[in-house]
């Protein structure tokens, strides 16, 4: 009785705040919210939230430029900083007002076996027949600078996601680690790592869009505790070009779909 009461109360949540005309849109979704804002680098300079709202309109725009229909969401409100708020709305972020409390979990509206945090933009993803997901977040181990370069990684679901994964790597091996003053990693390229989340509940999101036969990736190439990372998405012309690299990588997988 409980997990129907869920799975209606979802399905309500989801009629209200659901916009005509997205079905069989690509979605991105900003990692993160308002008042969890992710990792942060050491210096302060940048997190993941904060810098997703600012960027996330960029892969949108490439995409909808290569003639695609794109969808921005986020499982949080909006944000309360003035900036940030002004680049969602012209972003036209659609906020799903249901963030995640403390270790608040929801399961799967459409899969209700599946529980996960921010598990409302996995459903409305399921909801609106999404073409595919990437959720965009940056990436940390740890909270002091690491003097080695990192791994780079993108995550996808396990039976889905891995030729959408590989088409954003490729596009980040020619875009930023292979040119001049490029982002540089351990073994200089990206990885893909496919996943099926059974011991990690807090990531569920990734097997409901899995059940439902959706393409989704997990952005984390970059990470926030590395410093060579953060001066390049500090910069304006860096972070521009990370965002249409990405949006370059899904376009490319449409077209291969095609």
């Amino acid at each position: 009785m409980r997990t129907l009461i869920c799975m209606l109360c979802g399905l309500l949540l989801i009629a209200a705040i659901a916009p005509a005309g997205e079905q069989g849109a690509v979605m991105l979704d900003i990692g993160h919210q308002s008042d969890a804002r992710g990792a942060a680098s050491p210096d302060g300079r940048v997190n993941e939230y904060e810098f997703w709202c600012r960027y996330a309109g960029e892969v949108k725009q490439v995409i909808e430029d290569a003639g695609y229909s794109c969808l921005l969401i986020n499982r949080g409100k909006a944000p309360a900083d003035k900036q940030l708020r002004a680049a969602c709305a012209a972003a036209g972020v659609v906020q799903m007002n249901k963030p995640d409390r403390g270790a608040k979990r929801y399961p799967s509206t459409h899969y209700p076996e599946h529980i996960g945090c921010g598990m409302v933009c996995a459903d409305y993803a399921i909801d609106s027949k999404a073409r595919c997901v990437v959720f965009l977040h940056l990436n940390s181990v740890g909270n002091k600078w690491s003097r080695k370069p990192p791994a780079g990684l993108i995550i996808c679901n396990r039976k889905n996601g891995r030729v959408l994964a590989e088409s954003v790597c490729n596009s980040l091996q020619k875009s930023l680690l292979k040119v001049p003053g490029g982002i540089p990693y351990a073994d200089r390229k990206v990885k893909v790592l496919p996943r099926y989340i059974g011991s990690e509940p807090s990531a569920g999101w990734m097997n409901a869009l899995d059940e439902a036969g959706i393409p989704a990736i997990v952005f984390e190439a970059v990470y926030v505790n590395y410093k060579q990372h953060v001066d390049y998405i500090c910069r304006e012309e860096g972070a521009r070009k990370l965002a249409r690299a990405i949006a370059a990588g899904v376009v490319d997988w449409l077209r291969q779909s095609e």
